[in-house]
């Protein structure tokens, strides 16, 4: 079979027509053959490609370099684009900021803003809310207006992605609707719950062995029983419904230190760890923490 055709040309002389795989093979003849001078027209997958001699008689080689950074380029902008955009919600509670952010920093696939409380809930009652693929909340905030209030309970209703962390779990005393969402609450007063009045506590610098639930599951997978330096709460309330990911046996602790609440369209995340930078540096929050945020935005998915 002939890999070219000589094939009449408006300007005289002639062009040639190469077709399919032909055409790599094609460049390389030319190049060695010193025939750049020529026109060719490549048909390949139902495109039409027309290959004009340069000036200078570049090379094949150049040119498939050219493509190639150009390809490289157009994937890096893609990959970019697709990051999960994230914000972080604080506000209520101090913290060690650099720290903290640093857990952040460290996870290659997101990227992240802040905003601190009450302008959180004003962003969130907003179309501007919309900017982001997970809400991660690190507050401890008590006012919320009924609009806001709706606006959680509709962004839930759509299948947001929210993740809940450590004194977070304190907020909103009087939202009746708070628990149901996150799936337990640290009640700042005496609360009678099946029959058991629970008093939260909290104490700091406790070594927590934990234990780790559900191994296959992605928030947890190659995440193994382990040790943390970090705060702990008791008497909290948790939803029996929740789906567990980690607890511990200690006696001064709530039995449960990460859960997944299903409420609405949405499977909420909360992970009671977090309260200090011994717990920040630990390997197995930071990969817990990277982990819920990816999983929570391949569930919406």
């Amino acid at each position: 079979m002939q890999l070219i055709n000589k094939l009449p040309d408006t300007q005289g002389g002639s062009r040639t027509e190469v077709r399919g795989k032909d055409l790599t093979r094609l460049l390389i003849r030319l190049e060695k053959e010193n025939e750049w001078n020529k026109k060719v027209t490549a048909k390949q997958n139902g495109f039409q490609i027309l290959y004009l001699d340069p000036m200078r008689k570049i090379s094949a080689f150049i040119l498939f370099f050219l493509i190639f950074m150009l390809t490289a380029c157009i994937h890096s902008s893609f990959a970019q684009q697709k990051k999960i955009r994230v914000l972080i919600v604080t506000g209520g509670h101090g913290y060690e900021h650099k720290p903290f952010y640093n857990v952040f920093d460290s996870i290659p696939s997101i990227t992240y803003d802040t905003l601190v409380q009450p302008q959180a809930n004003a962003l969130i009652a907003s179309p501007e809310v919309n900017r982001y693929d997970v809400l991660v909340f690190y507050d401890m905030a008590d006012s919320i207006s009924p609009a806001q209030q709706q606006a959680y309970i509709s962004l839930l209703k759509k299948g947001a992605s929210m993740v809940f962390l450590h004194h977070s779990l304190v907020s909103y005393q009087h939202w009746p609707e708070f628990i149901k969402i996150v799936g337990g609450q640290y009640h700042t007063a005496p609360v009678l719950v099946n029959g058991d009045t629970l008093r939260a506590n909290y104490e700091h610098g406790v070594i927590i062995p934990v234990k780790v639930e559900q191994k296959n599951h992605p928030v947890t997978r190659g995440i193994s029983d382990f040790e943390i330096e970090d705060e702990v709460y008791s008497d909290v309330e948790i939803l029996p419904r929740v789906q567990p990911l980690l607890s511990t046996s200690l006696p001064k602790s709530m039995r449960y230190l990460a859960w997944i609440n299903h409420y609405e369209h949405s499977d909420v995340i909360c992970i009671q760890l977090g309260h200090g930078p011994s717990a920040y540096s630990n390997p197995n929050f930071r990969k817990l923490i990277r982990q819920a945020i990816e999983w929570a935005i391949d569930n919406k998915n």
